[in-house]
C-alpha cells in the first residue's frame, strides 16, 4: 500500500464546545472517576440535562477517560475523516494504477491521472472491467491522490535537491565551536564577464565560497572561469587558511577582512574534486578532516547553500546579469550589457563580502559575522601555525599522481620533466603535482619537500588545457587532410602494397615447388640395388643386293 497522510483531527465548533461546557457541571457532580456508573447517577443527569439514558452512559465513558468539558462536546456526524467506502478489489487496482501513472519522474496532473485511472477501471477491453457501481468518481480518485504523503511524491517525482524540502530531516549538523566546521560549495555566477584586453564577453564565472559555521563568516573564496577542479578547490582552501591582506593590497580593495585560520573539519558535497585522493591527502596533511557528506539531498549543507543564494542574488546588481530564468531575460541582452572583467568582479565581490560581514545575522541572534569573529578570535590564540609555508601549502593542494621515474625523467602526456635528483630514483615512483596554468614545470615530492622540475625541450608558456586544445587541433587537421582525398590515397597505397605482398608470396611458393622437384627424392633401400639397364633394340642389316649402286660410297671432291 502507498503511504498516506494521517487523517486530520476534526476541529470542534464553538457551538459544540459550548454544549459540552453546559453538560460538564452535571457530570462532574454525579459521575465519579472510579467505580460503577449507577442507575441513580444516570437518572439524575438525565433529569437535569434532558439526555437519554444511553447518551448519558456513552458520555460518562468519555468523561472518565478524559475528565474535561471538551470530552462532552458532540462529535460531528457522518463518516470519519479520511475514510472511504471503496470496494477492496477496486482500491487495490487504484493503488496499482497510481504507482504506474502518477508516481514517476514525469508525472501528469492529478486531474489527468484521475481521468486515466477512471477510464482504465471502466474499459471493457482493459485488464480490470469493474462494474460501474463499484468504481468511484474522478473527484474521489483525486482525493485519494491528495492523501498520498508528500515524502512519497518527493521520493518518486523529484530530484535529490528538490525533494529535500519535502522530506523529514530530524537532527542538526552543527559546529562544536570556533574554527571547528567550514562548509564549501561552488556556484556559477548569473553574470557574464568580459576580457581585459578587448572587453569582449567571455562567459559566466565560477565562484567558490567557504563559510565558518560558528560565526557565519565567509572565511575563504575563489573566482575563476574554469570548472571546479582539485586545483581550484585547493586555491579556495588556501584562501581560507591564509590572511587576506596580500590579496586586498594586490587588488586595491580597502576593506577589513580578518577572517582566516586553520579549521578542523571541511564539509563538502560529493563532487569529484572533493573525493579525490590528492585533495583529501592535502587536507589531512594540514590537520583538516575532509568531511565529505553522503550522496543524496543537500540539506546537511544548508548553511553554505543559503549563503550562496544570498550572494548570487546580489549579482543582479551588475551589468551583464543573466537572471535566474528565460522569462527574466525577456528582451534583455546580457552579453551586450556585460562590462566587468574578472579582476573588477573580484573587487566588487570583496566589497559585497564586507557588506555581508557587517550586517546583522539572524542565526547569530542579531550579531554581525564580523562582530562574532572578533569576539571568538580574541580568545582563541594564534589562528595559523607559524610552520605553515604559503608556497608549500599551494603546492600541496595541486592535482597529483604517483608516477615512475624513467631514464629520461617523468613523463606526462608525451612531455618529459627532469631534475638532477631523479638520477638516483630511476625505476621508483614519486608523487608529482602540476599546476594546470603552465606546462613549463611540475613539482616532485622528494624527501618531504616539493622540487621544481622543468620540462625537457621547447614548449610555450601556456595553460595545459590550451596546449592540449592545440594538439587536438593539429590532430583534427590531420583527420581533415585524410578526409579530403588523403584517406583514399592511403587506401589505394595499402591495397597496392598488399597486392605486392600476395604476388611475392605466390612467386616464392612456385619457386620453392620447382626447387623441390629439381632436388628429387631422398635415398631409400630400394635406391641401393643395382639399377636395371635398358634393353637395346636389335640391329637389322640389309642385304647387299638391296643396296643398289655402290656409288653412294664415293666421296665427291
Amino acid at each position: 500500500m502507498i503511504e498516506r497522510k494521517p487523517s486530520p483531527t476534526p476541529k470542534q465548533s464553538l457551538k459544540s464546545l459550548e454544549a459540552g461546557l453546559a453538560l460538564y457541571p452535571h457530570f462532574r457532580k454525579y459521575i465519579s472517576l472510579s467505580g460503577p456508573v449507577t442507575a441513580t447517577q444516570v437518572a439524575a443527569i438525565s433529569e437535569a440535562t434532558g439526555l437519554k439514558e444511553r447518551q448519558v452512559r456513552t458520555l460518562a465513558l468519555r468523561y472518565r477517560a478524559h475528565p474535561v468539558a471538551e470530552s462532552l462536546a458532540p462529535k460531528p456526524r457522518g463518516p470519519a475523516v479520511g475514510s472511504h467506502r471503496i470496494d477492496p478489489a477496486v482500491r487495490t487496482a487504484i493503488e496499482a494504477l497510481i504507482g504506474e501513472i502518477a508516481l514517476k519522474m514525469v508525472s501528469p496532473s492529478r486531474a489527468e491521472t484521475a481521468r486515466q485511472i477512471w477510464g482504465l477501471l471502466h474499459a471493457d477491453n482493459g485488464n480490470y472491467r469493474f462494474s460501474a457501481d463499484l468504481i468511484p468518481s474522478e473527484k474521489t480518485i483525486e482525493r485519494l491522490l491528495g492523501e498520498i504523503s508528500s515524502s512519497v511524491w518527493a521520493r518518486t517525482t523529484m530530484g535529490s535537491k528538490t525533494r529535500s524540502a519535502h522530506e523529514a530531516h530530524p537532527g542538526e549538523y552543527r559546529s562544536e565551536g570556533f574554527l571547528d566546521l567550514v562548509q564549501m560549495d561552488h556556484t556559477r555566477g548569473d553574470v557574464i564577464l568580459v576580457d581585459s584586453l578587448k572587453r569582449k564577453e567571455l562567459g559566466r564565472p565560477w565562484i567558490t565560497f567557504l563559510v565558518e559555521i560558528w560565526t557565519r563568516s565567509i572565511i575563504g573564496y575563489y573566482v575563476s572561469f574554469g570548472d571546479p577542479s582539485i586545483f581550484r578547490c585547493g586555491r579556495a582552501v588556501a584562501s581560507a587558511l591564509l590572511p587576506k591582506e596580500p590579496i586586498l593590497k594586490h587588488l586595491g580593495v580597502d576593506v577589513c577582512y580578518p577572517m582566516y585560520g586553520l579549521f578542523r573539519r571541511l564539509h563538502a558535497d560529493q563532487a569529484k574534486p572533493h573525493r579525490s585522493e590528492a585533495f583529501r591527502r592535502a587536507c589531512l596533511r594540514n590537520g583538516i578532516d575532509p568531511d565529505v557528506r553522503l550522496p543524496g539531498p543537500a540539506h546537511l549543507g544548508g548553511h553554505i547553500e543559503r549563503l550562496i543564494g544570498t550572494m548570487v542574488g546580489k549579482l543582479r546588481l551588475l551589468p551583464g546579469a543573466t537572471g535566474s530564468n528565460v522569462s527574466a531575460r525577456d528582451g534583455y541582452d546580457a552579453e551586450d550589457e556585460a562590462a566587468m572583467t574578472l579582476a573588477e568582479f573580484e573587487r566588487w565581490l570583496l566589497y559585497q563580502i564586507s557588506i555581508y560581514h557587517n550586517a546583522p545575522h539572524s542565526a547569530l541572534g542579531g550579531l554581525c559575522p564580523a562582530q562574532m569573529w572578533d569576539q571568538e578570535a580574541a580568545g582563541h590564540g594564534r589562528l595559523l601555525p607559524l610552520s605553515v609555508d604559503s608556497d608549500q601549502l599551494f603546492r600541496q593542494f595541486l592535482p597529483s599522481k604517483s608516477l615512475t621515474v624513467h631514464p629520461n625523467g617523468i613523463q606526462i602526456k608525451y612531455r618529459h620533466y627532469w631534475h638532477k635528483a631523479l638520477a638516483a630514483r630511476i625505476g621508483q615512483k614519486i608523487e608529482v603535482s602540476w599546476d594546470e596554468r603552465t606546462i613549463q614545470h611540475v613539482y616532485g615530492e622528494l624527501d618531504g619537500s616539493f622540487e621544481k622540475m622543468p620540462v625537457t625541450g621547447e614548449y610555450p608558456d601556456v595553460w595545459e588545457a590550451d596546449w592540449e586544445a592545440a594538439r587536438a587541433g593539429v590532430r583534427a587537421m590531420g583527420r581533415a587532410y585524410q578526409a579530403d582525398g588523403g584517406r583514399a590515397a592511403t587506401a589505394r597505397a595499402v591495397a597496392a602494397a598488399n597486392q605486392e605482398i600476395h604476388q611475392a608470396r605466390a612467386k616464392t611458393k612456385e619457386a620453392r615447388h620447382r626447387a623441390k622437384r629439381r632436388e628429387g627424392e631422398g635415398t631409400t633401400l630400394a635406391d641401393l640395388r643395382a639399377p636395371e639397364k635398358p634393353e637395346k633394340p636389335p640391329i637389322l642389316w640389309k642385304p647387299v643386293s638391296e643396296l643398289g649402286e655402290d656409288n653412294w660410297l664415293k666421296v665427291e671432291p
